[in-house]
């Protein structure tokens, strides 16, 4: 599709998008819009940045309007007709405020519920006619079970960074609201949508698992090429006890415009920020951690998309914050989780724009490297370098003493073809799954 115009959206969606002057969809809006439409749950697979909100918001909106006239008010009340499920507050506050943006024009009703709400929140949803719903999995699951919000009127049920939503320490919340759905209509879900920027090796597991019987038609939007043309990948090798003094010089002569630093440990955010404070007293410092109260988080947030400057946060950042302008990212260490190093990596370089990625890299790091470019491989959302150590390095005969050879595709998918190989034998061999009952 070349122009918006092609989907035969409703006037009130072609207006939106003339105010906010969109004419031609992204790739992921090109694949996903129609197909939305046509009434087809889909498992979509696109780069941050890529347009992902509006490519689910659009068609919502189309398919609610058509039918907006349809159901009385009374039927309304506390009954979504379409939810979208987000796994941060970030997340849920930036899909809220464009949500609101379309219904400007086309007149829907918006509500939101995340966590840390009090109750009087959810339960002044009972009085209140409404058409969508964003909010956090847990903060849902409750309002279902208090019947605060009632599912008899749901069309669509949209996850928007699916591959997290459908972790562990989410799919519990999302099996007893689609059961919870199931039992009170007496019916399966009409639509479901599962957005995300990656696929983990699990992820089909965990579909599979959740959404038991329906069938996902999947659009695979690489974009890769550009990517790989606007983000840079820079490494910076140091001493564990030198990166605080690396940092105040990285800040002085290369991080300039607005950036995003990323801390493993909640604690360490503050301390960084603090010192970041005494040294540049005239620039904007802003920390964002789990440990905030949500109130907190929030003034964070508006400070930092009004304002800009530096953030250092944790990885509550590294999903679903969209900057304007975000020149660089600085990765101050090396995420635990490797697949978080690629969501941190997808926070700059968006909407073709430059974008600069710099890793502090230590001789702790090692193992983290193996796996992160392991995750590199593996996701195809986001084009970017393998982490090496400098040739000659301690640290790079360390690496090679783990790994045998460099870190290549070969080296990763043999690794791992092997340990799967040994995990089978292993299974095999041991009595009690030969005695399973099957």
């Amino acid at each position: 599709m070349a122009d918006f115009k092609d989907f035969d959206l409703l006037p009130e969606i072609i207006s939106f998008l003339k105010e906010s002057s969109l004419s031609k969809p992204t790739e992921v809006q090109s694949k996903a819009i129609p197909a939305f439409i046509k009434g087809e749950n889909l498992s979509v697979l696109a780069q941050t940045g890529s347009g992902k909100t509006l490519a689910y918001t659009l068609p919502i909106f189309h398919k609610l309007k058509i039918n907006d006239d349809d159901i009385p008010m009374d039927d309304q009340f506390g009954a979504p007709r379409a939810i979208i499920l987000t796994p941060t507050r970030e997340l849920n506050q930036q899909v809220f405020k464009i949500c609101k943006s379309v219904a400007h024009t086309a007149k829907l009703r918006i509500r939101q519920l995340v966590g840390g709400d009090k109750g009087k929140r959810s339960r002044r949803l009972q009085e209140e006619a409404f058409d969508i719903l964003v909010c956090s999995p847990a903060r849902l699951l409750s309002a279902l079970e208090r019947k605060e919000v009632l599912p008899k009127l749901l069309e669509a049920l949209v996850l928007d960074e699916a591959d997290q939503l459908l972790d562990m320490g989410f799919t519990r919340d999302i099996k007893k609201i689609i059961s919870f759905i199931h039992k009170v209509n007496k019916a399966p879900l009409k639509q479901v949508a599962l957005f995300s920027a990656t696929w983990p090796a699990q992820y089909e597991n965990f579909v599979e698992d959740v959404f038991h019987g329906l069938s996902f038609k999947q659009v695979v939007c690489q974009g890769g090429i550009q990517l790989k043309r606007n983000i840079e990948t820079f490494n910076i090798y140091l001493p564990q006890k030198e990166k605080s003094k690396i940092l105040e010089e990285f800040i002085a002569k290369e991080a300039k415009g607005t950036g995003l630093i990323f801390v493993n440990k909640k604690e360490d955010v503050l301390k960084v920020a603090q010192t970041l404070r005494g040294q540049f007293p005239k620039r904007n410092i802003i920390e964002l951690h789990g440990n905030q109260k949500p109130s907190e988080r929030k003034a964070a947030m508006d400070n930092f998309l009004k304002k800009k400057g530096l953030l250092v946060a944790s990885d509550i950042a590294a999903r679903g914050l969209d900057v304007d302008n975000l020149g660089w990212v600085l990765n101050y260490d090396l995420p635990f989780e490797a697949v978080y190093y690629i969501h941190r990596c997808g926070r700059t370089g968006r909407a073709g724009r430059l974008g600069r990625v710099y890793n502090f890299v230590t001789s702790a790091d090692i193992k983290l490297m193996g796996r992160i470019n392991e995750a590199i491989l593996s996701q195809s959302s986001l084009a970017l370098k393998p982490l090496e150590a400098p040739k000659g390095s301690p640290m790079a005969r360390k690496t090679q003493k783990k790994s045998g050879s460099k870190n290549s595709k070969k080296v990763v998918k043999k690794k791992t073809e092997k340990k799967m190989k040994r995990k089978s034998a292993v299974r095999k061999k041991t009595p009690r799954y030969k005695k399973k009952k099957r």
